[in-house]
C-alpha cells in the first residue's frame, strides 16, 4: 500500500494511505501542492503491547513572551511518570514559538490534562 506524504514550507501537513495504481498516483501527485513523496508500506511490524491503564492527552502552549507569540500542541498518551518539567526541558529552546516563526520558545505551560 503506497503512502503519500505532503510537505509544505518544510512541514509535513498530511500523510495518506492510498490504494491506487501507479498511474493514479502520478496523476494525484500533480494535483497536490508542495513537495510530495510516495513510499511503499513494507510491513506493519512491531510487537503488541498492553494498553496503558490510563489513556490521556495533555495540551500545552509554548511561546516567546519577548516577541508576544505562542502556539499550542497536544501530546498523546504521556507516561504517568512524565511531568511538566520533563516537557519544559524538551520544548524550551528547541520548539518554534509559533507556527509561522523560527523564533525558539522560551516558556511552556500545561493548558489542560484530559484522561
Amino acid at each position: 500500500m503506497p503512502i503519500i506524504r505532503q510537505t509544505i514550507k518544510g512541514r509535513t501537513v498530511k500523510s495518506l494511505d492510498v490504494e491506487a495504481t501507479a498511474a493514479d498516483l502520478t496523476a494525484l501527485q500533480a494535483l497536490l501542492a508542495g513537495e510530495v513523496s510516495v513510499f511503499d508500506l513494507q510491513s506493519t511490524g512491531g510487537s503488541t503491547a498492553p494498553y496503558p491503564t490510563d489513556l490521556n492527552r495533555k495540551r500545552f502552549s509554548c511561546g516567546s513572551k519577548l516577541h508576544k507569540i505562542s502556539c499550542s500542541f497536544n501530546i498523546q498518551h504521556m507516561k504517568p511518570t512524565a511531568h511538566i518539567a520533563d516537557v519544559e526541558a524538551v520544548v524550551v529552546g528547541a520548539f518554534d514559538a509559533s507556527y509561522d516563526s523560527s523564533i525558539k520558545a522560551t516558556y511552556t505551560n500545561l493548558l489542560y490534562d484530559k484522561n
